[in-house]
């Protein structure tokens, strides 16, 4: 039976092929390389489109802190307005809560169905 199923396991089992597949030569020998100023220029240019980026990102970065900078000051001024008003609340007179009287409270009041096993165990 155990050699059953490693003969089942071998089977299953795929060889897989390292490397690339077929096909997917790299193209690099058709490009020409380029010279030494040929290739200063072009490292010129790269590093040139990198710094404006860079600055773009940058200004970027400012306005989305001083946005939030805006939202955390919000967030706290909301929070210090409840807090006050909830002291002025606690310094104020204190509310009376109206009882309910009892003939409002049989009103609200509404009653329950019994269970099901109650109403078997009277039925039998």
């Amino acid at each position: 039976m155990a050699a059953d199923e490693t003969a089942q396991g071998q089977q299953a089992t795929t060889r897989r092929r390292r490397g690339r597949p077929p096909g997917s030569k790299s193209k690099t020998g058709t490009r020409r390389r380029l010279g030494g100023s040929e290739l200063i220029e072009q490292l010129n240019k790269m590093v040139a489109e990198l710094i404006k980026e860079n600055r773009k990102l940058k200004r970027q970065v400012e306005k989305m802190a001083a946005r939030g900078t805006q939202a955390a000051s919000s967030t706290v001024e909301r929070s210090l307005r409840t807090i006050q008003r909830r002291v002025q609340r606690a310094l104020g007179a204190p509310k009376r809560r109206k009882r309910r009287t009892a003939t409002a409270a049989a009103a609200t009041t509404t009653r329950r169905r019994t269970t099901t096993t109650k109403r078997r165990r009277r039925a039998g």
